[in-house]
């Protein structure tokens, strides 16, 4: 199980995550599921519509993932995830990450920022937990 991410988009992930800090970003992850590996297409930036304070929590614009849904209706590609942040934090989930978890064919991505670097992960559902799955990056595609 894995998934493979275009450089561009990681890199959308990386500055959204930056841009935020020292709130939590968040957006959706377009592109499709190829038997038990995911491609990662694009990363669509979403307003983090959480209470305040937004340091450890996220919460997704609904409109959006509606928007979205209706547009890919009818294509080869869908909203197979979500991407957020955790300022100062790990590239892990949180137990506030697994609380909001449900659907176990979303791909998670958790962007860790700590000063200037931030590191990017990747994570399934598996029954009542999360679990880490491979991220290899696609360099040179558009």
């Amino acid at each position: 199980m894995g998934a493979v991410i275009r450089q561009a988009t990681l890199d959308a992930v990386t500055a959204a995550a930056r841009a935020a800090y020292p709130e939590e970003c968040c957006g959706l992850l377009i592109g499709a599921k190829e038997g038990d590996r995911w491609r990662i297409d694009e990363a669509v930036a979403a307003a983090n519509v959480a209470p305040r304070p937004r340091h450890d929590r996220f919460e997704i614009d609904p409109a959006l993932h509606l928007r979205l849904q209706r547009e890919l209706r009818g294509t080869a590609q869908a909203v197979i995830g979500h991407y957020h942040s955790h300022p100062n934090g790990r590239a892990a989930p949180s137990r506030a990450d697994l609380a909001q978890a449900e659907d176990p064919s979303l791909l998670w991505l958790i962007a860790a920022v700590a000063g200037d670097a931030v590191k990017v992960a990747a994570f399934c559902l598996a029954s009542d937990n999360f679990v880490e799955i491979d991220l290899k990056v696609e360099v040179g595609k558009p």
